[in-house]
C-alpha cells in the first residue's frame, strides 16, 4: 500500500493512502470529530507547523541513532554526541512553541499527536528535554502521557516489543535500512558521510523505489 514499503499507511475500504500528513488530512475532512486541527487559521498553520518539525527535524535526530542502539545493539559515541546537541536544540525550539500553554496550539491537536512519539523515543535512547532547560515541554510530556489514547499507544508498544522479543523477532532490520530526505541530510551535515558509505557497501542501507540493475 505504500510505495515507500514503510509504515504508515491507511486502508478505508478500497481507497488506500501513505504518508503520515496527508493521512491525517484524510481523517480530518472525513471525520472532522473530533478535531485535529485547530479552528483559527492561524493556530491551524501552527499546528502544520509543529508537525512538519517533528516529521522532518526530530524524526531526523533520532533515526541513525536509534538503528544503531536499539536496533544493533552498538555504541557510535560521536553520533550520540550529535544526536544529543541536536536535540537539545530541536528541544529550545519546542519550548518555545509551547510557551506558557498546555499544548502546542491551545488545545491538545495533531501537533502534539506527532511530537510526543519522538520526545518519548529520545527519553528512552537516553536524550530526554532538560527539566531545567524545558521546564514546559517536561510538564506537557507528562499531560500528554496521561491522555487515554497516549496510555493506550504506550500499552500496545511494550506489548508488541515483548511478544517480538518472546518470538526472536527484530521490531524491523537494522541492517536493510532504508534513508530518504532529513534522515540522509542530517547524517552527512553531522560529519558521518564516511560512516555512511561503509554502510551503502557492506549493503546496509538503500533508498525508496531505488532502480536495482
Amino acid at each position: 500500500m505504500n510505495p515507500r514499503a514503510e509504515v504508515p499507511a491507511l486502508v478505508d475500504g478500497e481507497f488506500s493512502l501513505h504518508d503520515s500528513t496527508v493521512i491525517c488530512e484524510y481523517l480530518e475532512d472525513r471525520y472532522p470529530e473530533p478535531a485535529l486541527y485547530p479552528a483559527d487559521a492561524r493556530l491551524r498553520a501552527k499546528c502544520r507547523l509543529v508537525e512538519d518539525f517533528a516529521d522532518t527535524q526530530l524524526d531526523a535526530a533520532l533515526y541513525a541513532v536509534t538503528v544503531l542502539e536499539f536496533g544493533r545493539s552498538e555504541r557510535h559515541p560521536e553520533m550520540h554526541t550529535a544526536a544529543a546537541r541536536d536535540m537539545a536544540r530541536l528541544f529550545d525550539e519546542l519550548e518555545r512553541h509551547l510557551g506558557q500553554s498546555d499544548f502546542f496550539c491551545g488545545s491538545y491537536s495533531l501537533a502534539d499527536i506527532a511530537v510526543v512519539p519522538h520526545v518519548v523515543v529520545a527519553s528512552f535512547l537516553g536524550l530526554a528535554p532538560d527539566a531545567s532547560r524545558h521546564p514546559h515541554l517536561v510538564a506537557w510530556l507528562g499531560r500528554v502521557q496521561e491522555r487515554p489514547a497516549v496510555l493506550q499507544d504506550n500499552a500496545d508498544v511494550l506489548e508488541t516489543l515483548s511478544r517480538l522479543q518472546a518470538e526472536k523477532r527484530a521490531a524491523f532490520d537494522p541492517y536493510r535500512v532504508q534513508w530518504r530526505g532529513d534522515r540522509l541530510e542530517w547524517v552527512i551535515k553531522n560529519g558521518f558521510a564516511d560512516w555512511f558509505m561503509a554502510e551503502m557497501n557492506a549493503g546496509r542501507a538503500f533508498f525508496p523505489l531505488a532502480v536495482r540493475t
